[in-house]
């Protein structure tokens, strides 16, 4: 099966029976974005290929385009099941599936189509319209499945093997966005300005302890994360986790401080429980 039925990978059943119903809603529409979609799109350049071939006759040319569609949604069918655990990458694997049929099977498809005259322009209008549709609607069947699952952020995601995401908290200069990340075996938070890009990360057995706390707003923005050009990004006052290591302490800006400690405390105790690969 490309994706379980059950919530995979949590030993609680408790959390399990809990997060079921999430899973549920979620799996379907994964299964949608990333296989559903794409071999719609497939479908669309065979189609397209069939009837122009049928009105001027099959040429070579019809071949690669139809390949081209294949090979995307074969690669992320192939994939759905190393993606599972990773509900952040999803969004992704939809826009670059649904991109590479386009580039590579779409296109080239509806141009030979619009090129054949007469019916074959009508077809084409008719497949790029409904691809770009497609396209569309599994950037958006993914989005709502990760949402879905991951929101809103509750301490049992700690007994899955999902990473979880949360919006880090930064003052926003133009085009600044920042998340901090809950893994398998540790935590890492980036940030983003224009090109510039700084990331950072801790492991579960650096942690010593986690604290709740409050930026007071007398503080105002604080340094948060060295960019790679060099410039820092800032985290605005309101709530923040602090997490303390035998080494230095990190800060880190998210809402909802005292659910996400507990949520990675779950997080650390399922680590620790689970034998060594």
């Amino acid at each position: 099966m490309l994706v379980p039925t059950t919530m995979p990978g949590v030993a609680d059943p408790q959390a399990a029976a809990l997060l079921q119903p999430r899973w549920d809603r979620a799996r379907g529409l994964l299964l949608t974005a990333l296989a559903g979609c794409p071999w719609a799109i497939v479908v669309l350049c065979v189609l397209a290929a069939v009837l122009t071939g049928a009105t001027d006759g099959f040429t070579a040319w019809l071949i690669p385009p139809m390949a081209g569609s294949i090979l995307p949604a074969v690669i992320a069918l192939a994939g759905v099941r190393g993606l599972v655990h990773e509900p952040p990458r999803w969004v992704r694997a939809a826009f670059f599936t649904g991109g590479a049929q386009l580039l590579l099977g779409v296109f080239p498809v509806v141009g030979v189509a619009a090129g054949s005259g007469g019916a074959g322009a009508a077809v084409a209008t008719v497949v790029l319209v409904l691809a770009l549709a497609a396209v569309t609607l599994a950037v958006s069947f993914a989005r709502r499945a990760m949402s879905t699952l991951l929101t809103p952020v509750s301490p049992e995601l700690g007994a899955t093997p999902f990473t979880v995401a949360v919006r880090a908290r930064l003052r926003d200069t133009g085009l600044v966005s920042g998340s901090v990340s809950i893994g398998r075996t540790g935590l890492e938070w980036t940030a983003r300005r224009h090109r510039a890009v700084g990331h950072d990360r801790l492991l579960f057995s650096e942690l010593r302890d986690v604290q709740p706390t409050v930026l007071p707003e007398a503080a105002g923005p604080v340094p948060w994360l060295m960019l790679s050009d060099g410039s820092a990004v800032q985290a605005t006052p309101g709530p923040a986790v602090l997490l303390h290591t035998p080494s230095r302490t990190v800060l880190l800006p998210v809402d909802e401080p005292h659910v996400f400690a507990r949520l990675l405390s779950v997080r650390v105790s399922t680590w620790r429980a689970t034998p060594p690969l």
